[in-house]
């Protein structure tokens, strides 16, 4: 099995089976039959002659013959991608994007070893953890040709079967049952995930469920439906969890690919989405103790108000307005808007003038707010980063940019209070 590890935005896949982070051709046409199925019309790859980067897109795509893993391009050192590991699980383990807990010892050993072993080992230890509790069992209608009056008598199926048999009695019934949609659901993603369970102790634990699930059927080309149609009730309310991680699993699992019908398996998670959804958990949290409060995607306001019909148009929609709470009434003070890009190219700054722009209107349009917060990634790159006068403003307005680090939620917390500190009284 080929490992490839690249990071997001940054390193490039290249349709050569010699080169470090090379393909076969069979390899990259069903690459780019996943990533057409799976994204298709979304701007999540750029394409180059011969080779591919990943934009936006981060986690595990696993082909039949090769695995790659994408990061995200937050340490530029070659020899060793556990920074750039350690920050995606910390935003996953904060977002909840994993419906299973991630905490922080899991992270630490994990950082060194690519996201499927994460996630055989999220799947597995979870499983075993509620398989322990009891097997669920449902009661399943059955039909079978008894010895012995069981349920409700078939009599027309009896007839028929039975002609020759009178000691016979072809029932209908019911019968408390392991062999139920959610045991299924649950061994089929467990057999999805066994090619990537390699430690001692997680492997023995792997097959102790397999054993457990010995009576529950093996399940064959899965439908959507199938997956919707399983209920948690009081009774399997402890499955919630590994139910969530399975059906996961499973929904990004199946690819056919010409002849070969290639299996690929996906893990992905779009960065930007991911990374504001990280924001805006620490601002909450930051927040929660003082007489502010944070908005996500705020969207009460409107640019420019139309002559003729007199209604107020185009949209404004800031990823977090902080407002001060007065008589039960939230007046914004400071806008933030996430971006996750590199602010720097080598010493040089590299920002999106488009992006002020987008700042201004925001500036202007919340009359009240005095600063508007522009959030980027913190990378190995640093330098003086700039601040903005808004003219004619009173009081003064000001367009910023700050930088946060990812690697670790403390550090996160820190970043967020030196930018919020001097506008907020009682954030420390």
């Amino acid at each position: 099995m080929k490992n490839i590890t690249i990071r997001e935005a940054f390193d490039w896949l290249h349709l050569d089976d010699n080169h470090s982070s090379g393909l076969t051709n069979v390899e990259w046409e069903h690459l780019l039959q996943f990533l057409d199925e799976k994204y298709k019309g979304e701007n999540i790859v750029e394409i180059g002659i011969h080779r591919l980067r990943f934009i936006n897109l981060v986690g595990i795509i696993q082909l039949k013959t090769v695995r790659i893993e994408i990061l995200p391009k937050l340490d530029e050192n070659l020899e060793s991608n556990s920074f750039n590991r350690r920050s995606l699980l910390n935003m996953l383990r904060v977002t909840k994007q994993l419906p299973v807990q991630l905490n922080n010892r899991t992270t630490s050993e994990f950082e060194k070893v690519d996201l499927s072993h994460l996630l055989a080992y999220l799947f597995v230890t979870e499983m075993y953890k509620t398989l322990r509790r009891g097997l669920y069992r449902s009661y399943e209608q059955k039909t079978d040709n008894l010895k012995h009056l069981k349920g409700r008598l078939l009599v027309s199926q009896h007839i028929k079967k039975n002609v020759y048999q009178s000691v016979n009695a072809y029932c209908e019934f019911d019968e408390l049952s392991t062999n139920v949609p959610l045991n299924q659901v649950l061994k089929a993603a467990l057999k999805i995930i066994k090619p990537f369970v390699k430690q001692g102790s997680l492997h023995t634990q792997m097959w102790m469920i397999f054993e457990m699930l010995d009576e529950v059927d093996d399940l064959y080309g899965i439908e959507q439906s199938f997956l919707d149609s399983i209920e948690i009730n009081r009774q399997n309310q402890h499955y919630e969890g590994v139910l969530q991680l399975a059906i996961a699993i499973i929904q990004s699992t199946i690819m056919s690919s010409g002849v070969s019908k290639q299996i690929a398996f996906s893990y992905l998670f779009k960065m930007n989405d991911l990374y504001e959804a990280y924001v805006g958990e620490c601002l909450k949290k930051l927040l929660a103790p003082t007489f502010y409060k944070v908005d996500l995607q705020h969207q009460q306001k409107r640019l420019l108000v139309n002559v003729f019909s007199g209604r107020e148009n185009i949209s404004l929609k800031p990823d977090f307005v902080v407002s001060r709470m007065e008589q039960n009434e939230q007046i914004p003070i400071m806008i933030l808007d996430t971006k996750w890009k590199s602010i720097f190219t080598g010493s040089r700054l590299n920002y999106n003038q488009g992006d002020i722009y987008q700042m201004y209107a925001y500036i202007t349009a919340y009359k009240t707010a005095q600063r508007c917060i522009i959030l980027y990634p913190a990378l190995n790159e640093q330098g003086l980063l700039p601040k903005w006068l808004v003219p004619d403003t009173v009081p003064e307005k000001y367009i910023e940019m700050k930088m946060i680090r990812l690697d670790d939620v403390d550090r996160t917390l820190e970043d967020l209070e030196e930018v919020l500190v001097l506008y907020i009284e009682g954030i420390i």
